[in-house]
C-alpha cells in the first residue's frame, strides 16, 4: 500500500512511501530517513502523527488502523522556530540530530542499496551478451539440421540436446529483454518486474540452471568427440574437415557459454539474496532501542538541548517495548530524570518526558515510587501548559495513578489538584477531556474526596462544561460524576445555572438510553427544589426533552420522567405552570407505552392529579426497584375517599346521617411540611394525614342546617376549602 507523508519543515515536498500493513512505524521512519539522506537532511529529528495522535515506533500500521493512501504528518521534534535551525544550520549548538548507532545503520543500508543499484546495472549489461550466444545458437541449429554435411555419426540423443539448448537460450534472451527490472537508490525498482523482482530472479535462475546443464553436457560431448576424432574411410576430405572444424568450434562455444551462464547465475543468486533486504532492516532495531539505557539516561541528565530532547524521545520509545524495559529505566534512575525533564524549558523535551512517564505509570508498582519522588506535582503543573498534546499526556499519566491506587488519590488532589484538573478541561483535546471526566468519577467514589469536591466550585463547573461534549463516553463519565456529587450535596449542582440547559439539550445530542437515565436522575434534583423547579418549568424545551426521554421504552427512565412531572405538582404555582405546558401529554404517552405496571401507575397518578387539580394527594406505596424515590401510588378518587370516610365514621360511632352528609374531606399537602423531603435518590414522601370522620361530622353539623340543601352546601364548601389548602 501507499502512504503520503507531509511535513511543515519541507512544505514543497510530499513523500510517497510503499509499505505493508504489518510494517512498524520504525520502518516507516527508516524510509523517511533514506529520503532525507538523499536531500542532505539526515540529521532532521522528527516523529509521525496521524489524526492528531503521535505514533510510536514499536507499533504497526495495523495497530493504528492506518490504511492505503492515508496521509501522515512528519512533525519536527523541535518546535517551529527551532525546526529550521535543525535542518539548515547551527548544529553544533544543539548537538547531533541522530545518534551514532542510527547514523551507522543508515550508512550501512545506503551502502547495501547502492551495491544493489550497481549489481542490477551490471547484471542488465552482462545479459546483453546473451544475445551473442543466441545468435551462435541459431547458426548452430541451422548447421546441424539444415547443413548438407549433417553430423549423422553422433548419438541419437544429441539432436534433442541441441534443440533443448537452442530453445533455452532463446527463452532466456526473450525473458530478460521483456522482464528484467532496473533499480536506482532514489526511485527504487522500475520496469515491468518492479513489483515482483524476486519472482523474476527465481524464474531466471531456473531457466539458467537448465540451460547451463545442457551446455555442460554438450561441452563434454564435443570435447570427447575431438579426442576421438578420425576421418571415416568412406568420408570425403571436405566432409571430414568441416566436421572437425565444427567439433572444435562447438566445444569452445559451449565451454564459454557454460562459464557465462555460471557467472550470471551467481550474480542472480547474489541479487536474489540482496532483494530480501528491505529498507529499515538495520534501522528498525536501532530506532526502537537506539542505545543502552545507562547512556540514554546519562545524556538526558547532562546533555545539551537537542541531546536531551533525543534522549527523552528514546526513553519514551523504550518504555513502549515492555515491562522489562520500564523496570530497567526505573532501576537506572530514569524516573527522577524524566520528572526533571518534564519541567524543561524546551517544550518538545517536556512532551516526550511526559509521554515516557505516562508509559511507565502503566505499572502499578512504579506509581508508588513516582508519587514518593514528587512526580505528581510535575504532572499537575503541566496541566497549565498551552500545548494540548502535553496536557493530554499529563492527564493520561494522572488517570493511571487514580485508577490503580486509592492510596495515591490524596496525592493527586493535594495542593490544588482538583483545580488543576479543572484547568485542563479548558482548551484540552477530546481525549484529555474524556480522561479528566474519568478522573473526577474515580475521585468521587471516595467519600472524603467527594466532600472536598462539593466544597469547591471548580470541579463541579468543569464537569458541567464537559456535559457539552459531543463524545458519548465523556458525557457519560461527567454525568456519573455529577450524580455522585449530587448525592453528597444537591445544592452544589443546583447552583450551576448552565447545567439545566445542558441536561435538557442532551436528547438532541445523543441517543444513548444510559445517558438519558443519568440526565433524568439529575433533573430530579431540580424538580424537587421549589426554586430550581420554577427554573426548569421556564425552560422552553422541557416538554420536548421529557418526551424524548420517555420514548426510549426503558421502564426505569419512564418512572424517572413520571417522577419529574409529579414533583412539579407539589406546589400550586409550579402545578399551574405544568398544566400550561401540557406535561400531561408526557404522562399520557408513558401510560400508553408503559414498560411495567409501576410506570403505568405513576403516569396514571399524575394524569389524575392534573385533571382534578389535587396536587398534594399522593400517598406513598411500597418500595420499587428505584427505592423510595419513585414509590408513589395512584391517589384515591373523591368517591372512593367518601366511601372510606363513611366507613370510618360508622366505625367510630358517629351519626350515619352526619357522615353521609359531611362528604369527603381532603387534607392539604401543599404546605411546607408536605413538600419538604431529603433530596437525592433516597428521598421519601410523607404520608397524607386524614382528618377523622367524626371531626368532619361535628364541624359539618355545627356550621350547617338540618336540611339536605344545607348539608350539600357544607360539603361543597369543605371540598373547596380542601382544594385551596
Amino acid at each position: 500500500m501507499l502512504l503520503y507523508v507531509e511535513s511543515s519543515a519541507f512544505s514543497i515536498h510530499t513523500f510517497i512511501l510503499q509499505c505493508s500493513p504489518g510494517d512498524t512505524l520504525a520502518r516507516i521512519r527508516a524510509q523517511l530517513l533514506h529520503i532525507l539522506y538523499q536531500i542532505g537532511h539526515e540529521d532532521h529529528q522528527f516523529r509521525m502523527r496521524y489524526k492528531g495522535q503521535y505514533l510510536r515506533d514499536a507499533y504497526t500500521l495495523e495497530d493504528y488502523r492506518i490504511g492505503d493512501h492515508c496521509v501522515l504528518k512528519m512533525v519536527p521534534m523541535a518546535k517551529k522556530h527551532e525546526s529550521f535551525t535543525d535542518v539548515r544550520a547551527d548544529r553544533a549548538k544543539l548537538g547531533a540530530g541522530q545518534s551514532n548507532e542510527v547514523k551507522m545503520a543508515l550508512i550501512r543500508e545506503v551502502a547495501m542499496l547502492k551495491w544493489r543499484e550497481q549489481m542490477v546495472a551490471g547484471f542488465s549489461g552482462i545479459l546483453s551478451l546473451n544475445r551473442v550466444f543466441t545468435l551462435f545458437a541459431g547458426l548452430m541449429f541451422v548447421w546441424y539440421f539444415l547443413s548438407p554435411y549433417p553430423p549423422t555419426q553422433y548419438s541419437s540423443f544429441l539432436p534433442w540436446a541441441m534443440l533443448i539448448y537452442c530453445v533455452g537460450v532463446g527463452l532466456i534472451t526473450l525473458y530478460t529483454l521483456e522482464k528484467c527490472p532496473s533499480y536506482t537508490h532514489k526511485s527504487g525498482f522500475t520496469g515491468p518486474s518492479s513489483l515482483w523482482p524476486r519472482f523474476f530472479m527465481v524464474t531466471f535462475l531456473i531457466l539458467t540452471i537448465i540451460n547451463w546443464g545442457v551446455a555442460v553436457f554438450l561441452m563434454i560431448r564435443f570435447i570427447l568427440s575431438i579426442l576421438d576424432y578420425s576421418c571415416l574411410a568412406e568420408e570425403s576430405t571436405d566432409s571430414c574437415t568441416v566436421r572437425g572444424f565444427w567439433s572444435y568450434f562447438l566445444a569452445i562455444f559451449f565451454s564459454l557459454h557454460a562459464i557465462y551462464l555460471f557467472i550470471i547465475w551467481s550474480m542472480a543468486m547474489s541479487l536474489l539474496r540482496n532483494f530480501h533486504f528491505r529498507v529499515g532492516d538495520y534501522l528498525e532495531e536501532h530506532l526502537v532501542v537506539t542505545r543502552d539505557v545507562e547512556k540514554v539516561i546519562e545524556t538526558a541528565r547532562n546533555g545539551r538541548v537537542k541531546e536531551k530532547r533525543q534522549a527523552a524521545f528514546e526513553l519514551a520509545t523504550l518504555a513502549t517495548t515492555g515491562d522489562d524495559s520500564k523496570f530497567r529505566i526505573v532501576a537506572e534512575g530514569g524516573l527522577e530524570v524524566l520528572i526533571s525533564l518534564g519541567l524543561s524549558t524546551d517544550e518538545a523535551t517536556q512532551e516526550y518526558a511526559t509521554e515516557a512517564m505516562a508509559e511507565l505509570l502503566t505499572v502499578p508498582v512504579i506509581q508508588d515510587t513516582f508519587v514518593e519522588l514528587g512526580g505528581v506535582t510535575t504532572l499537575t503543573t503541566l496541566l497549565h501548559s498551552h500545548n494540548p498534546r502535553l496536557v493530554q499526556e499529563a492527564v493520561t499519566a494522572i488517570s493511571y495513578i487514580v485508577a490503580d491506587s486509592e492510596d495515591n488519590r490524596q496525592a493527586i488532589i493535594a495542593d490544588r489538584g482538583l483545580e488543576d484538573l479543572a484547568h485542563a478541561v479548558q482548551g484540552g483535546t477530546d481525549v484529555a477531556k474524556r480522561n479528566v471526566a474519568g478522573i473526577y468519577l474515580d475521585l468521587a467514589f471516595s467519600p472524603d474526596i467527594r466532600a472536598q469536591m462539593t466544597s469547591q466550585n471548580a470541579p463541579t463547573a468543569a464537569l458541567v462544561s464537559l456535559c457539552t461534549s459531543s463524545d458519548s463516553e465523556t458525557l457519560r463519565l461527567a454525568l456519573q460524576a455529577l450524580e455522585l456529587v449530587a448525592i453528597e450535596s444537591a445544592d452544589v449542582i443546583l447552583y450551576q445555572e448552565e447545567l439545566l440547559d445542558h441536561l435538557l439539550n442532551i436528547p438532541r445530542k445523543s441517543s444513548d438510553a444510559g445517558i438519558y437515565l443519568l440526565a433524568g436522575k439529575i433533573l430530579l434534583y431540580f424538580a424537587e427544589s421549589p426554586q430550581a423547579c420554577e427554573r426548569m418549568l421556564a425552560a422552553p424545551n422541557l416538554k420536548t426533552a421529557l418526551n424524548q426521554l420517555a420514548k426510549t421504552g426503558d421502564s426505569i427512565l419512564q418512572k424517572v420522567v413520571s417522577k419529574v412531572v409529579l414533583c412539579t405538582l407539589d406546589q400550586r404555582q409550579t402545578a399551574i405552570r405544568a398544566k400550561e405546558l401540557n406535561l400531561k401529554d408526557v404522562l399520557v404517552y408513558i401510560q400508553g407505552h408503559a414498560a411495567d405496571r409501576e410506570a403505568w401507575n405513576m403516569a396514571d397518578a399524575g394524569i389524575t392529579s392534573i385533571e382534578t387539580v389535587l396536587f398534594s394527594s399522593f400517598v406513598p406505596g411500597p418500595d420499587s426497584d428505584l427505592g423510595s424515590l419513585l414509590s408513589l401510588k395512584k391517589p384515591l378518587s373523591p368517591f372512593k375517599r367518601e366511601d372510606e370516610e363513611r366507613k370510618a365514621a360508622t366505625t367510630s360511632g358517629g351519626s350515619a346521617d352526619g357522615g353521609s352528609e359531611a362528604g369527603p374531606s381532603f387534607s392539604s399537602g401543599a404546605g411546607p411540611d408536605s413538600t419538604s423531603g431529603s433530596r437525592g435518590s433516597q428521598q421519601s414522601l410523607r404520608p397524607v394525614q386524614k382528618r377523622p370522620a367524626s371531626a368532619a361530622s361535628n364541624s359539618s353539623t355545627s356550621s350547617s342546617s338540618s336540611s339536605s340543601s344545607s348539608s350539600s352546601s357544607s360539603s361543597s364548601s369543605k371540598s373547596s376549602k380542601g382544594s385551596k389548602k
